[in-house]
């Protein structure tokens, strides 16, 4: 009888430390596909005003069209995400699309500059953002494979521009959690019709749009780096954002 009672009390223990061991390695695995990378150093746009220095730190580059109603915004450009906004920039001219583009301009660290969407709340970007039917995001993340991730409130532009990217020969995936772009509070989905479409680029790919695989200013800053990719990139988006903007 003593020996059955230890033998069932050893399998007891055995199995809740197998149950301990699986949720630490579930939760291991959600932190890891659904937790940002960064935590943003400024709460909001207002903070980061006031800490820094427009033209030495940080730049903002607009464009208003004859087009007022569709928006390409990149508001992690510059060093922050590099490749965002030299990408947005030429969508933009691609589409005749209004611009929107906060840039990092610090030597290193340019992540210090990071201000996630649903805090993004600078006045000019608003302001262009009510005034807009449409709003496509362009932004980078830290992923080594081949990938582009699509998300936002406006599932059918969304859909449009998958199409067109895939066509174009990228490969398109599900957005994870914290970067499907679904949250009322991103700037994205707070323009006249309450839905817009983040893109989300890898490393890898936003390598691939310069000579030699360098992210760094002066590559960036000087058109005859860039690779035919970037120009596919945005002329794929510029299709997708076309073919839906007709069936409206």
């Amino acid at each position: 009888m003593k020996h059955s009672f230890h033998s069932y009390l050893y399998y007891i223990i055995m199995l809740t430390l197998v149950g301990i061991l699986l949720l630490a390695l579930y939760f291991l695995y959600v932190w890891k596909t659904d937790v940002p990378a960064n935590q943003d150093y400024y709460r909001d746009f207002t903070a980061l005003k006031s800490d820094t220095q427009e033209h030495r730190d940080w730049q903002i580059n607009t464009k208003t069209t004859s087009n007022k109603d569709i928006l390409i915004t990149a508001i992690h450009g510059g060093g922050i995400e590099p490749g965002t906004s030299e990408l947005a920039k030429i969508i933009s001219k691609k589409g005749d699309y209004n611009l929107y583009s906060f840039e990092g301009l610090l030597k290193s660290n340019n992540s210090k500059l990071h201000i996630t969407s649903t805090h993004f709340d600078d006045p000019k970007l608003k302001e262009m953002n009510n005034k807009s039917e449409e709003s496509i995001s362009i932004h980078g993340v830290q992923e080594q494979e081949k990938v582009v991730y699509i998300g936002g409130k406006d599932k059918a532009m969304a859909k449009s521009i998958r199409k067109a990217l895939e066509k174009a020969g990228f490969n398109v995936e599900k957005s994870p959690h914290h970067i499907d772009g679904d949250s009322a509070q991103n700037i994205i989905n707070q323009n006249d019709t309450g839905s817009g479409v983040q893109i989300e680029i890898s490393t890898k790919y936003r390598k691939q749009f310069f000579e030699d695989g360098r992210l760094d200013r002066s590559s960036r800053e000087q058109t005859h780096h860039y690779n035919h990719s970037i120009y596919s990139f945005a002329e794929a988006v510029t299709k997708g954002i076309k073919a839906q903007t007709i069936k409206k």
